[in-house]
């Protein structure tokens, strides 16, 4: 099927990134599949998908087709296990579609065909530790020159480039994207450049200036003490306008929980002097309680000034979790204990259950359920969990649990995985399904993940993949410090090419930033505790 150019263009626009890198999938069909991976890209284990009970129908079936091969898996309940021919897969795409068939053998509905792959597993960890600390100063070097001299749309005189523009100059913006979103940029600056100070890392005294400096712009710049949000954080800033591209002028409510946290954490590693920080951060806390559901639940977009809800659900009553944990050792108040209880236990209830972790980020809405999932806010209930898991005992199988969903869902392992056009040293983490590009970002989420499961469960494998992927992280590191976002450095026998075309996301380097100083520290003292 050829797709018309103005509808990759319009997701393309929707996504903020280059257009030779823009999604080439239309936009998901109403499907007969009613399991949350009616539109996954890869299966590491055998899937089961759950098909749409139709009146009538005695058998459901698929028909899976690859490489000339061909199998045919039979159920006479709506749940299709492909567990019985998935060993005689191999390890590439494959082509599936079902069929509903009746007592005659008619078939009386179908399922298109659709495209996935069979993904590999993990194949251990086998090489020599790069050196992350030196990428990650790397990393900080370029940041730090970037935030003063780097090109931009818009610049405001002495403010961080990051402020304005969220990704360096492409092809198609040579001037680097004309957005930005504090509230996920603001909170992964100071995340980078705290651990850029704890880790003893170069730079670090210019970096903290750049955090604070990042920080108090934030502060200065918020809605105003009125309406529904006062003195709430943007979500979008554009071209020197406090709103823009997919939001307008609503906010994600609970990204600004996300940026509370980092508030709190440059409060905590400056010595805690700085009240202002704990105080808006505690703010935050209290304003995006009212919003909570009877069920624990909260909407996603919000108008700041009327409180109207303008997009429903999301998966990240977590964020808001977080941020009520974090306020513990300061104090706070029953009724954000008893709120912060509620978000999860609807976070453990319903999202993990159904898997229904839809990518609730700035610059998408595709709220068709399950069409475009992410794997970022499991990761966030994943550390939540293990930090947690003396409370209740079923914590810490559930974090184990969701780590394998993220994945087998999400996860690029092995060299030459049909689930990206690319040989990339992996693994690496993809973003959504909608924006499919393994990124350094989000693997840098991973490895947060992944010490902390290795933390609370002390099993070897997860360190093992926690260094792989720091591993894989250097290897789309250019010579100028930056990462690749887009997986654009390719690996082919061990040999590093690609060339830096762009468009790389200043938030998610600076994550990878911080992922590479925290895994240096983690082994580092793993290290010393062996002598």
């Amino acid at each position: 099927m050829q797709i018309p150019r103005n509808l990759v263009l319009v997701v393309a626009a929707l996504l903020l990134i280059p257009s030779e890198l823009a999604v080439t999938q239309p936009a998901p069909l109403a499907s007969k599949i009613a399991s949350w991976n009616a539109y996954s890209k890869q299966f590491i284990d055998a899937p089961v998908f759950h098909l749409l009970p139709i009146p009538g129908a005695r058998i459901y079936r698929a028909n899976i087709a690859q490489n000339g091969h061909e199998w045919h898996v039979e159920s006479a309940h709506p749940d299709v296990s492909l567990a019985m021919v998935w060993n005689d897969m191999a390890m590439k795409k494959f082509s599936i579609a079902f069929e509903w068939v009746d007592t005659q053998g008619k078939v009386i509905a179908s399922e298109p065909a659709s495209v996935r792959v069979k993904a590999p597993d993990f194949g251990g960890f086998h090489e020599a530790p790069a050196d992350w600390r030196a990428a990650a100063d790397r990393g900080t070097a370029y940041l730090i020159e970037v935030a003063a001299h780097g090109k931009a749309p818009y610049r405001e005189p002495g403010v961080p480039i990051w402020i304005w523009s969220a990704a360096s100059p492409y092809k198609d913006a040579p001037d680097g994207l004309n957005v930005s979103y504090p509230c996920i940029t603001v909170p992964n600056v100071i995340w980078g450049f705290m651990a850029c100070l704890r880790a003893h890392g170069a730079r670090s005294d210019e970096a903290m200036k750049l955090a604070r400096d990042t920080a108090d712009w934030s502060l200065k710049n918020r809605h105003a003490n009125t309406g529904t949000l006062p003195l709430f954080p943007y979500s979008t800033v554009a071209g020197g306008q406090f709103e823009g591209g997919v939001e307008g002028e609503s906010v994600n409510l609970l990204r600004a929980s996300w940026y509370a946290l980092g508030l709190l954490d440059l409060y905590e590693g400056a010595g805690r002097r700085d009240q202002k920080y704990l105080d808006y951060a505690r703010h935050i806390a209290t304003v995006t309680a009212k919003f909570q559901a009877l069920d624990g639940s909260f909407p996603y977009r919000v108008n700041p000034r009327t409180g109207a809800i303008i997009e429903t659900y999301t998966p990240a009553a977590i964020e808001f979790a977080l941020l009520v944990d974090a306020l513990k050792p300061y104090g706070i108040s029953d009724d954000l204990l008893m709120a912060e209880q509620r978000a999860v236990r609807w976070m453990l209830s319903y999202v993990t259950t159904t898997h229904h972790w839809q990518a609730i980020f700035e610059d998408v809405s595709l709220p068709k359920p399950y069409a475009n999932l992410s794997q970022f806010e499991s990761q966030m209930l994943i550390r939540y969990l293990c930090k947690h898991r003396d409370e209740d005992p079923s914590y810490l199988p559930t974090a184990e649990a969701l780590n394998r969903w993220v994945e087998d869902q999400f996860v690029l392992f092995g060299l030459g995985s049909e689930a990206f056009d690319r040989s990339v040293k992996t693994p690496l983490v993809f973003e959504q399904f909608v924006c499919w590009y393994p990124m350094e970002g989000h693997t840098a989420s991973w490895i947060d993940s992944l010490l902390e499961l290795h933390r609370a469960t002390g099993k070897q494998v997860y360190l093992d993949k926690a260094m792989a992927a720091g591993n894989a992280i250097c290897a789309q590191q250019f010579d100028d410090g930056s990462f690749s976002t887009w997986g654009a450095r390719s690996c082919y026998n061990g040999n590093i090419s690609g060339e830096n075309t762009g468009g790389n996301w200043y938030n998610a380097n600076i994550m990878a930033v911080a992922a590479l100083y925290k895994l240096h520290m983690y082994c580092t003292e793993i290290n010393k505790g062996h002598d």
